[in-house]
């Protein structure tokens, strides 16, 4: 078998033994249940079922024509093309579908009154975390010490805030106030309009005896705190309404004391 074409078709949808049946009777043209089951490196039973969603899929067709068993025939390859847009409607009706299915499902849904609290571990569950915050119906309160953020983190902030942007997701940060704090203030909002009907930062001037968490976000009634120094490494997700609206009026506090930029 061709690993470079076996991955190439489970990248477009194919399961691994759908991808083991195909390409055997692309080779073998056509073939009964055994023999392209025995190609396949499969039992009978796995090779059947294989075979009867795949002519679902419109990719092979069944014959008996000049034999008494059941053969399956491969259709032209090009018709991998159709079973993809087959895919591509189906999941855009499904997405149609759900906007009517969703009010009632959120009525089912149990909310408790006790915090929920999730925690997302290692860099890619650290990017993930600040889409969440794209979802936001509030403004976002922000609490931000660009010195322990992490280079490879830049590229995904400056498009996390051009999706904010597009979204018309408006943003407060307090910004302690250093070097790698006023690049990323001069590179993103310093001479962009469209980012500064969204978004307003305040200095925090103050110099601390410790280090903040790289940032703090609080929108709704999530608090979202993203730690990667060294040892941490993660980050956390708390939906609770009175946590944070309690940091919230604590937010409000410190804006009033935070530097205007101009």
């Amino acid at each position: 078998m061709d690993y470079k074409i076996s991955e190439n078709l489970q990248s477009l949808g194919l399961q691994p033994n759908e991808t083991k049946v195909y390409l055997a009777i692309l080779e073998l043209g056509q073939g009964t249940v055994s023999e392209i089951s025995k190609s396949a490196q499969l039992n009978r039973t796995t090779g059947y079922d294989v075979l009867e969603r795949l002519a679902l899929y419109g990719l092979i067709n069944r014959t008996t024509v000049g034999s008494k068993k059941q053969r399956y025939v491969a259709e032209p390859p090009s018709r991998l093309r159709r079973y993809l847009e087959n895919k591509k409607n189906q999941a855009e009706r499904r997405l149609t579908d759900i906007s009517e299915v969703l009010p009632d499902l959120q009525n089912l849904y149990k909310k408790e009154n006790k915090p929920v609290i999730k925690f997302f571990e290692g860099r890619d569950g650290i990017k993930n975390i600040y889409w969440h915050t794209l979802e936001a119906k509030s403004t976002i309160y922000s609490i931000i010490d660009f010195s322990v953020y992490l280079p490879e983190f830049d590229e995904m902030g400056i498009e996390y805030v051009k999706e904010r942007t597009k979204l018309k997701i408006k943003e407060r940060s307090l910004v302690v106030k250093n070097e790698k704090g006023e690049h990323f203030f001069n590179y993103n909002y310093k001479n962009n309009p469209d980012s500064q009907k969204y978004q307003e930062y305040r200095w925090l001037n103050e110099k601390f005896s410790f280090l903040p968490a790289a940032e703090v976000n609080i929108y709704d009634d999530i608090v979202m705190g993203v730690l990667v120094k060294p040892g941490e490494n993660t980050a956390f997700e708390i939906k609770n309404s009175s946590f944070a609206n309690s940091l919230k009026i604590i937010f409000e506090l410190a804006w009033e004391q935070g530097k205007k930029i101009k």
